[in-house]
């Protein structure tokens, strides 16, 4: 029984430590069916044969990785991994320091448990989880009444009658956001400018904090900055949908692939006041039938452009092609600029340049992780030197950069760097930003650097103010300007998914996660 009080000892030091979660009275059952002393030889190995495979399962279910079901149905898109993929992802998972540490963890607890009664600790332990969940579950219920009653957060605070727990909360922010679109107008003629939505895979604010890259030139090219923009989602499949259906409010993951409203489609509406719509990709959209999905549940359908003219310059992690982001945008612009026929254009562009797994012939290392930061810096370069070729074209277009999600190049306490099954704010805070190329700049003082908003902002935020731009043309002279059209920024709060979690900001400003159909619990990365 000795070493079985070291893994319920590890288990709860895990779960305090905001590793693991844990089911106390699941994991007592098996510490006390492990405690009663068994004579005969056969019984006590049959014992401890059933016990090892039931603490395997447990420790599975207490801890954050994906449910059995959400594995079996990414067994597909796991196989299109390349051998050098699996090798990275393993190299992650394995690593001297934490086997060093369960050594000395081992080395430790053995001198003490001659010395001690490990059991009793170990029972104790098992004990204090209910124990601590209740006053901290109190706590907070104070600290919630507290907020309410002095008013912080009024928008999203409760009257005395509502119920305050996370699922209510979750069910009225989903009510409130199925009430909510927007509406294209068309301005007196045709629109005035160009749009073009760049969808970068895998680029957080966390992410270009980690390296060092926050404040890159490129970002103060741009006229608004956001800077708590929540993509609301980790993978690429329900971004992109996310970004597509953006003229309504916020859905559940699961009613993205169901029925939607014509109205939410982004890129069917800017059709209705005059654009005419394309869509092109620096991929082949074939891993989880990506480009299949924009057409047809994204509203793109017969839109997707030709790339395979641009020079390829790195290896997804299936050993398809990527190909060059300027010299895409590029020659699809000299495409557009010289059709005269054409009316004003609206792209949407994808790029995973910066996927996790990319390959990039000539860098001396395979590792993902160490060329994110020279890939990031190529990937700005690229943009930023494309919109000086839109500037110096004379044309007025409005350039929207919206991630998908980040890369998770930190990882956190209970995911790794690189996954992304939990949708924390560290991957969908994302830097958005919308770019009036074209607009004169002011005689009297130099352009002050991009309008920063800081309010908590998605998709919906985002095409209200395209909505303003259409409807009154900000090149006029007469025009508003930008910080009057965000004095009062259309909010979304924070919640995050995807097909198995969901991560909510409360209103106290914590984060809560939610696995499948099991409780809230802290998320503390």
């Amino acid at each position: 029984m000795s070493f079985w009080h070291l893994i319920f000892l590890a288990k709860v030091g895990l779960y305090f430590g905001g590793y693991i979660g844990l089911n106390w009275w699941l994991n007592l059952l098996l510490w006390a069916s492990m405690l009663p002393p068994i004579a005969h030889n056969g019984w006590r190995r049959a014992r401890t044969a059933i016990a090892i495979p039931a603490a395997i399962a447990l420790l599975y279910a207490d801890s954050y990785l994906p449910s059995p079901a959400r594995v079996l149905s990414q067994l597909k898109a796991l196989s299109g991994f390349s051998a050098d993929y699996w090798l990275e992802l393993a190299q992650r998972v394995f690593n001297p320091e934490m086997l060093l540490v369960g050594l000395a963890g081992i080395v430790l607890y053995s001198a003490l448990a001659r010395r001690v009664r490990a059991g009793t600790f170990a029972l104790l332990a098992l004990l204090s989880v209910p124990v601590v969940a209740a006053l901290q579950e109190q706590a907070a219920t104070s600290q919630t009444t507290m907020a309410a009653a002095n008013g912080s957060n009024s928008a999203a605070a409760p009257n005395d009658s509502q119920d305050t727990s996370p699922d209510a909360l979750l069910q009225r922010f989903y009510a409130s956001e199925s009430q909510r679109r927007v509406q294209f107008t068309a301005p007196n003629g045709p629109p005035a400018f160009d749009i073009i939505l760049l969808h970068v895979c895998s680029l957080s604010w966390d992410d270009m904090d980690f390296v060092g890259q926050r404040d890159n030139p490129f970002l103060k090219r741009f006229d608004v900055l956001f800077t708590n923009f929540n993509s609301a989602a980790s993978y690429s499949g329900p971004a992109s949908l996310r970004v597509l259906h953006g003229t309504c409010g916020q859905t559940p993951h699961n009613k993205l692939y169901e029925g939607i409203d014509p109205q939410c489609y982004v890129f069917p509406n800017l059709e209705k006041v005059g654009y005419q719509t394309a869509a092109l990709l620096n991929h082949d959209g074939v891993y989880e039938e990506f480009a299949h999905a924009l057409e047809q549940r994204g509203g793109l359908a017969g839109k997707l452009q030709s790339n395979q003219g641009a020079p390829v310059h790195m290896q997804n992690f299936d050993g398809s092609p990527i190909y060059n982001d300027h010299a895409l945008l590029a020659q699809w612009w000299k495409k557009r600029s010289t059709d005269r026929s054409t009316g004003p254009v609206a792209l949407y562009y994808n790029t995973i340049s910066l996927h996790d797994g990319n390959r990039v012939p000539g860098m001396a290392s395979r590792n993902s992780l160490e060329t994110f930061k020279p890939r990031l810096v190529q990937l700005l370069a690229d943009f930023d030197k494309f919109i000086s070729e839109l500037e110096a074209s004379g044309r007025p277009v409005v350039v929207m950069l919206v991630p998908e999600h980040g890369a998770s190049l930190r990882g956190d306490k209970i995911q790794m760097s690189g996954m992304r099954e939990i949708p924390g704010p560290r991957i969908t805070l994302v830097p958005a930003a919308v770019k009036l190329v074209g607009m004169k700049a002011s005689e009297a003082s130099p352009p002050p650097g991009p309008l920063v908003v800081n309010q908590p902002m998605s998709y919906l935020g985002l095409y209200t103010l395209l909505g303003d731009l259409i409807r009154d043309n900000p090149y006029a002279n007469s025009a508003r300007p930008l910080a009057e059209r965000l004095a009062t920024p259309v909010t979304t709060p924070f919640v995050s998914e995807n097909a198995d979690v969901i991560v909510m900001r409360n209103m106290e400003g914590k984060y809560l996660m939610r696995s499948g159909n099991g409780e809230w619990v802290p998320y503390n990365y």
